[in-house]
């Protein structure tokens, strides 16, 4: 099986092709040339998030784990969304309203925006 080009290599490519060959051909069509930009965006966005997948699911994981008492840090997205839901819940009866809560929605909500609008500074003083 052949393991290169990897996924987010790919989705870069397509991207880069977008951008640099396509893109400025449709100066005539500044509405094309726009949806354009937005797909060459959304493949940089997604190259990211599979990049760095196993890496949020770890952090994003322990860190709900630790916070609702769970035996184990999930592992996999679908284990991931039932601490979500169950984080929710909680939140939702009153229980988990501290610090630690909102330190780990802050964490989450900054390892998301890294990887979808590098650009954007979360910074730790919210």
């Amino acid at each position: 099986m052949q393991n290169r080009p990897d996924h987010p290599t790919l989705l870069d490519a397509v991207a880069s092709f977008l951008m640099a060959d396509i893109a400025p051909k449709l100066e005539a069509d500044k509405a094309l040339q726009f949806r354009v930009l937005i797909a060459a965006n959304l493949a940089t966005v997604v190259a990211g998030e599979l990049r760095t997948h196993d890496a949020r699911l770890g952090s994003e994981g322990g860190r709900l784990a630790k916070l609702l008492g769970a035996a184990v840090p999930p592992k996999d997205d679908a284990a991931l969304e039932a601490l979500n839901r169950e984080l929710a819940r909680r939140l939702r009866g009153g229980e988990l309203v501290n610090d630690a809560t909102l330190e780990h929605l802050l964490a989450t909500a900054k390892e998301t925006l890294e990887v979808t609008n590098a650009r954007f500074e979360l910074n730790d003083e919210l």
